[in-house]
């Protein structure tokens, strides 16, 4: 499967960011988005990839989709929606959408979730038998503040312009991330437009993931920013990201939301 790159996911949200808000006689769009799910039953968590296939209709501001994932017990299921009003706010790019009402299609309640129009981020969770299933198309943080601290004398700098993507591989084991804008001094100057490392360790757990790696080198640019004792965490269901990793002789700190804090 082809991997998402920042350029493309920059052209979906502007596709669904201008087609939401112009007179364009084509109000209706179908795209078709990898999800990554994560089933949840107690302290058990079981990790599927697959599609999801969605319906916009800008007109009247509706959303419905059919998608697969699979329960706790590791058995496939497919699903499709109602069609859902797309709520939103003056005040950012994101709508919610629910759906309390059961499903026939496959035992889907309780469905609720969230779409970023400015990032073509989406994020769903439901309930399925004793299983709390959550999705997300794959994970990207724009709403974060990087400091970059120099440990020898505790200058540093804080920025919010980069942004943080992960790719998890089709079992939920590795990942890739990619870095836009990435600032690796406290001059706060942008050093590269978009770096990549792939092969991080991907632990879903039943709050989100942990991306862990001692030591990467990136994948598109040799023998420069090596990266070294990374940790992330990403919490509250993906919706929060936590983390720390060095590189060169600098610290660095990542900290923010999926959605901007108004929105939740």
């Amino acid at each position: 499967m082809k991997k998402l790159s920042f350029l493309l996911i920059t052209l979906l949200a502007v596709t669904l960011f201008t087609a939401c808000n112009n007179d364009d006689p084509v109000n209706k769009q179908t795209v078709t988005m990898t999800v990554n799910n994560r089933a949840i039953d107690g302290d058990e968590v079981v990790f599927s990839q697959g599609t999801a296939n969605a319906e916009l209709d800008y007109t009247n501001m509706i959303i419905k989709f059919n998608a697969s994932y699979k329960d706790a017990d590791g058995m496939s299921h497919s699903f499709s929606t109602p069609e859902m009003k797309m709520n939103g706010s003056t005040t950012n790019t994101v709508y919610t959408f629910t759906n309390t009402a059961s499903s026939a299609s496959a035992g889907i309640e309780q469905l609720t979730g969230y779409i970023d129009f400015a990032t073509g981020m989406m994020w769903y969770s439901f309930d399925a038998g004793s299983s709390h299933v959550v999705s997300t198309t794959n994970l990207l943080y724009a709403y974060v503040t990087t400091t970059v601290n120099n440990p020898d004398n505790n200058n540093h700098f804080s920025h919010q312009q980069s942004a943080y993507l992960f790719i998890p591989d089709n079992r939920g084991e590795t990942c890739s991330m990619l870095i836009s804008n990435f600032i690796p001094n406290i001059a706060g100057s942008v050093e590269v437009s978009e770096i990549r490392y792939d092969g991080l360790t991907l632990t879903p757990t039943v709050n989100g993931y942990t991306i862990t790696a001692s030591e990467i080198e990136p994948a598109n640019i040799k023998g420069h920013y090596k990266i070294t004792d990374l940790e992330i965490t990403l919490n509250s269901q993906c919706r929060i990201i936590d983390g720390t990793f060095e590189c060169g002789d600098l610290d660095f700190r990542i900290a923010g939301n999926l959605y901007p804090s108004t929105s939740l």
